[in-house]
């Protein structure tokens, strides 16, 4: 089954929200995330945090289906990472539909990972995972942050 990707926008007042956590003193973790367009996707646009810093952000749409970075953070032994935005979809019966992202989980090991931003549940669930992992590259403790805050117009 293909999992559809995710949206994301700009949040503000995330680093209060996600204390650092203890790793090696001067050390740092590199990994990569990317994003890409679902068949189903207009526009996208996503941001995402990892312990309160700001890593990526994409904007998505038919003129560029996707996007990729090279993210570093401090190491850490843990890794808090939300999910903000928003994305629009065109629906089975043609209208389109507006999803926000304020999704969450953590992370222990990233380091040389390859992940991907993921949608789920008629994209109202996002995550990062390794796809090519299956149910075993997928966090268990997905949940709404509830600090992305997101423009209304």
């Amino acid at each position: 089954m293909r999992l559809p990707k995710l949206l994301l926008i700009l949040s503000a007042g995330l680093p209060a929200a996600f204390p650092a956590t203890a790793g090696a003193v001067g050390t740092t973790v590199s990994f990569q995330i990317s994003d890409e367009t679902d068949p189903a996707e207009i526009t996208e646009a996503t941001t995402v945090f990892i312990n309160g810093q700001l890593v990526a952000h994409f904007e998505l749409s038919a003129n560029r289906p996707f996007g990729s970075v090279a993210v570093t953070v401090p190491a850490a032994d843990h890794y808090e990472y939300a999910l903000c935005g928003r994305i629009t979809i065109r629906a089975a019966d043609g209208h389109s539909e507006t999803h926000v992202l304020d999704d969450g989980a953590t992370m222990t090991d990233p380091a040389g990972r390859n992940l991907e931003a993921l949608a789920s549940d008629g994209f109202t669930t996002f995550f990062l995972a390794e796809r090519s992992l299956g149910p075993a590259g997928t966090p268990t403790d997905l949940h709404k942050t509830n600090v992305c805050a997101i423009p209304t117009s």
